[in-house]
């Protein structure tokens, strides 16, 4: 299982591929200067001075260096990664691997409003295929404390008698989107019979 660290380095390499365009486009165009620098060092060699001659060789090798540096940092991408690629064969694995949070529900509503930003705990899945809302719960916690929050959450209909939440919490910020203060996969487990009430 993959740990915290290289599920960031791998995020990073990810971000990386979003400056692969602009990289690509200016090593070609310093190819090009390149190639046009050359042609007009090799037609006028005759007639340079030496200085002049050490001033334009200088000029040349600076252009072959950003070249070489653009064509390495071109080459260090990883072209086959993507955000789905990530989430799927980096991300998912390491939540797989992480305890699950569960709470005893006493009470919950749905709310009808997004609420303000930092009103609520917002919850992140791996798979695009899900349909959450925002949810108002009393909950008990594992230690027996009663807590009140709004969360973002799934919800899934099954044959119990308590209502329960389930969620994961990563140990440290990937990025900004993936925040340690988010919950991951978080679902609201309820009595087949229970319906949504709305505050």
């Amino acid at each position: 299982m993959p740990t915290i660290n290289q599920v960031i380095e791998k995020y990073n390499e990810v971000e990386k591929l979003s400056d692969a365009p602009l990289t690509i486009i200016s090593d070609v165009l310093w190819i090009i200067v390149g190639l046009i620098f050359m042609v007009h060092l090799i037609q006028n060699q005759k007639s340079l001075s030496r200085l002049n001659a050490i001033y334009q060789g200088a000029s040349l090798a600076l252009i072959l260096i950003i070249i070489g540096y653009l064509s390495f940092t071109i080459n260090s991408y990883d072209f086959s990664a993507d955000k789905a690629h990530w989430k799927e064969n980096t991300l998912s694995p390491y939540l797989n691997s992480l305890e699950e949070h569960n709470e005893k529900v006493e009470d919950f509503s749905q709310l009808l409003q997004t609420p303000e930003e930092k009103e609520g705990i917002e919850s992140h899945y791996v798979s695009d295929d899900h349909h959450s809302i925002w949810i108002k719960l009393d909950t008990i916690t594992d230690t027996g404390e009663k807590q009140q929050k709004i969360v973002e959450s799934t919800i899934v209909k099954e044959p119990i008698q308590q209502a329960y939440l389930t969620y994961k919490m990563i140990e440290k910020p990937i990025s900004e989107r993936y925040s340690d203060q988010f919950y991951y996969e978080t679902t609201l487990h309820i009595p087949e019979e229970y319906m949504i009430l709305t505050d």
